[in-house]
């Protein structure tokens, strides 16, 4: 048998967030706040609580919302749909900085969830 090495196809780091703490995340000229599961620069994965169909396929526009009230709009295309869960890659990327930011707050206030 040979031997297979293995390979991360991901190119960016993911956090994935507790139920006790999931940001939000708003789509643009909808009402409800949905939370959010995963995050990376360039993609967000959340849990869809609006009444609206949404399709692989479809563009949006969505706002997050984070624990230290900053906000961040971004746009992105709807890759997959997965029961509730909506993943939408992102058109351009969220900061670096905010998701080492998320790191901190995750690892000082839920150690050994990551």
């Amino acid at each position: 048998m040979k031997d297979r090495q293995y390979t991360n196809k991901r190119n960016y780091y993911r956090i994935r967030y507790p139920h006790s703490y999931r940001p939000k995340v708003r789509i643009q000229g909808e009402e409800h706040d949905n939370d959010i599961v995963e995050l990376s620069e360039r993609g967000v994965r959340f849990l869809y609580k609006g009444a609206s169909q949404l399709s692989k396929g479809l563009e949006l526009c969505v706002n997050m919302m984070f624990y230290d009230d900053e906000h961040f709009q971004l746009e992105g295309e709807i890759l997959r749909i997965e029961k509730e869960d909506v993943i939408l890659r992102f058109s351009g990327s969220l900061p670096l900085s905010r998701i080492m930011k998320e790191q901190r707050y995750l690892r000082s206030r839920y150690i050994g969830h990551m």
